[in-house]
């Protein structure tokens, strides 16, 4: 376990005396188990690597402790695991750590290290993650969780959220010379739907040391979403600046957009599909763009299991040639 993570389990240990001092509710410990996995045929056009084929792979294994100590304070750790194929197992990530302080419904306060504001609900609106992530974090375009501050205001129709974090992330925890901001907006004018807009600005703790900084990284997001008994539609946009190329000379920019809708058709089978464009390079290397679509059919026996059959196409293309991979499989979600 690294030096960052030691010490956010540390910091939440010291707080666990404060939080015991309120006597609302007895103290209540849950622990869960979430497992992404599939088993799919990978096929790339014109170019041959080692991932192809027919393989399993282990895309998330998280195992996470919930502990209630009263009404107002909480704390949660989730540890997260990776295993792609052809590959080796990922060390074993602190996805969160952190102490929460809540100040009634959708409203609280979070120290250590836990999910960002747009990832989290980006997931959430789609609902279909065990598949693969949404837009930004299947790009890479943010973190899902991070070292720092959080905290959520809810009023009426209107959610607002924002961490003040360290900008390395959780998988390799590390100091920048300045804090990173993450902010979200969401509006619910009516039942299900959900109009969103966010951003980020920092330097992604790349300007650690002595490394020079020569931009600071930002990102603007859009969604619109509806979720209802039954379906799911919406839409996300994001445009950003120097992502990449803080510490290097040269302004870029990067967007794209993603549309995504299900169906269930019966409590145990839905039909979804999902399609994005991407952009990253819009100055410095205009040609390059990358094209992704998913459609899936899912059966879900009970509440612990669900299973798709899916198909996938990726098409990238760059200024001198264009590579396209398949892959087709089924995946599955095991909660317990």
């Amino acid at each position: 376990m690294h030096l960052p993570q030691r010490a956010a389990l540390a910091l939440a240990a010291l707080c666990m005396p404060l939080a015991a001092q309120a006597q609302d509710a007895a103290p209540a410990t849950r622990v869960s188990t979430q497992i992404f996995v599939n088993a799919s045929q990978l096929d790339r056009d014109g170019v041959t690597r080692d991932d192809e084929g027919l393989a399993v792979d282990l895309k998330r294994a998280f195992i996470n402790v919930d502990h209630r100590f009263n009404e107002r304070w909480s704390m949660q750790v989730t540890t997260d695991l990776q295993w792609l194929r052809n590959s080796q197992a990922s060390d074993l990530w602190l996805r969160h750590a952190y102490l929460q302080r809540s100040f009634g419904k959708g409203s609280w306060l979070r120290l250590g290290n836990a999910p960002l504001p747009w990832i989290q609900q980006e997931s959430a609106r789609e609902g279909f993650r065990y598949v693969d992530a949404g837009l930004i974090a299947r790009t890479r375009m943010g973190s899902t969780a991070d070292y720092g501050v959080h905290g959520q205001y809810s009023r009426g129709d209107l959610v607002y959220a924002a961490s003040v974090v360290t900008g390395g992330g959780y998988q390799k925890p590390r100091l920048g010379r300045r804090a990173d901001v993450e902010a979200r907006v969401g509006w619910m004018p009516a039942k299900g739907v959900e109009l969103a807009a966010g951003g980020y600005r920092g330097t992604r703790a790349q300007d650690a040391g002595n490394r020079p900084r020569e931009h600071t990284a930002q990102r603007w997001n859009a969604m619109a979403s509806w979720v209802g008994e039954r379906g799911r539609v919406g839409a996300q946009y994001f445009h950003a600046q120097d992502w990449n190329r803080i510490t290097r000379p040269g302004s870029d920019d990067q967007r794209g957009w993603s549309a995504w809708a299900s169906y269930r058709l019966t409590p145990a089978y839905a039909l979804f599909a999902r399609h994005e464009q991407t952009r990253m390079s819009l100055d410095i290397d205009p040609r390059t763009r990358e094209r992704y679509d998913q459609l899936g059919v899912e059966w879900k026996p009970n509440g612990h299991l669900r299973l798709a059959m899916v198909g996938k196409r990726v098409e990238q293309r760059t200024t001198s040639r264009t590579l396209e991979s398949h892959e087709a499989g089924l995946w599955a979600q095991l909660a317990f």
